[in-house]
């Protein structure tokens, strides 16, 4: 370790040396370096790979009802009344085994008038909402 006593005329230097905190904060971080990759987990996670069949099959108990921009709702295709949707639910989710309902709804519907949809199946008596996706 130097240290500066200065010259005659001026004195002893306040100067703090950064020489030995630069050491220190190196050897740190070399030992933070050598560290870190042994801390680290590895997980590895097996994907299960795509089934040929490109479209999920719908079976009968499936309940599905979709809502299109010019306000028309059907349930598995058929045209039903806004009105009439909770009776026709109520009436297919009793003999369901899981009470799923799916929405599919077009982009240019209105948001609100889904969400009362999605009300009006919750009171029906479905447990799961799910929305339908392209």
């Amino acid at each position: 370790m130097a240290m500066d006593v200065g010259k005659k005329k001026r004195g002893v230097s306040s100067e703090i040396n950064v020489t030995p905190l630069i050491d220190v904060v190196l050897v740190l971080l070399i030992i933070f370096m050598v560290l870190t990759p042994s801390m680290l987990k590895h997980l590895t996670a097996n994907v299960p790979k795509k089934s040929e069949d490109a479209a999920p099959t719908v079976s009968e108990s499936t309940i599905v009802v979709e809502y299109t921009a010019k306000r028309e709702l059907s349930v598995n295709t058929e045209p039903v009344a806004v009105e009439a949707l909770a009776e026709k639910l109520a009436e297919r989710l009793k003999s369901a085994r899981q009470k799923v309902v799916f929405f599919k709804a077009e982009d240019e519907a209105p948001y609100g008038e889904v969400v009362k949809l999605m009300d009006v199946a919750r009171g029906a008596g479905a447990q799961t909402l799910a929305v339908v996706t392209q």
